[in-house]
């Protein structure tokens, strides 16, 4: 696949949004869709490190792919859990301790990590823990993380991260970021810029960074 600069998507939420959530931390499935249907294939293994409200894996069995993920919060981990087929595939888990959840080699990964501002104390990694406080803690973390799903990949296999820079009083260039950290175990292969049709004036688009393990 030639990866695009830039893409148009729909911006929609086809899956019913559970009571104790709201958007704000998924994805449409169309994004998913787009990048899943050119990246991988029927049967493929398809990893989220940061499964969340769910969508990678869900859009994964409707394409006829294998789904695996993990998810720190049990909450939305039960309520992804509950509405899959391959539900087992889902790990309760800290992305950090992916070695010990025995998974095998992914074809495919697309995932959105949770996003902090560079002002921020609370690191969303370690549940608020003041012991890793700070975005410099975030970031180092995140390194661990994605050289972890380095490891979990298949030599070549494409992996996407949607990531959005952190509006503020304090602007904080998350994009490059966290580029810059995952670029240290996995190799840059593009980035594309999506315009949502439907979008808000306020979320006009995204960026989806694209490595390859």
């Amino acid at each position: 696949m030639t990866i695009p600069n830039f893409i148009t998507l729909p911006y929609v939420f086809e899956r019913p949004t559970p009571p104790f959530e709201g958007n704000d931390i998924r994805y449409p499935e169309s994004l998913v869709r787009y990048f899943m249907q050119n990246m991988s294939k029927p049967g493929q293994k398809v990893f989220d490190p940061f499964v969340g409200l769910g969508t990678t894996m869900f859009v994964a069995e409707e394409l006829k792919r294998n789904p695996f993920g993990i998810e720190a919060d049990r909450t939305r981990f039960e309520w992804v859990a509950g509405q899959l087929e391959h539900w087992m595939q889902v790990a309760h888990a800290d992305a950090a301790k992916m070695p010990r959840l025995g998974l095998p080699k992914m074809d495919f990964c697309m995932t959105s990590p949770p996003f902090m501002a560079a002002t921020d104390k609370w690191n969303p990694l370690f549940a608020g823990n003041p012991k890793h406080a700070g975005y410099a803690a975030y970031l180092k973390q995140m390194g661990r993380i994605f050289a972890l799903v380095a490891r979990t990949m298949k030599k070549g296999a494409p992996v996407v991260v949607q990531v959005d820079n952190v509006q503020g009083k304090t602007f904080t260039p998350l994009i490059r970021d966290l580029g810059n950290v995952i670029s240290k175990s996995l190799k840059p292969a593009g980035e594309t810029i999506v315009t949502w049709d439907g979008g808000t004036m306020e979320y006009a688009h995204t960026t989806c960074l694209i490595f390859k393990a």
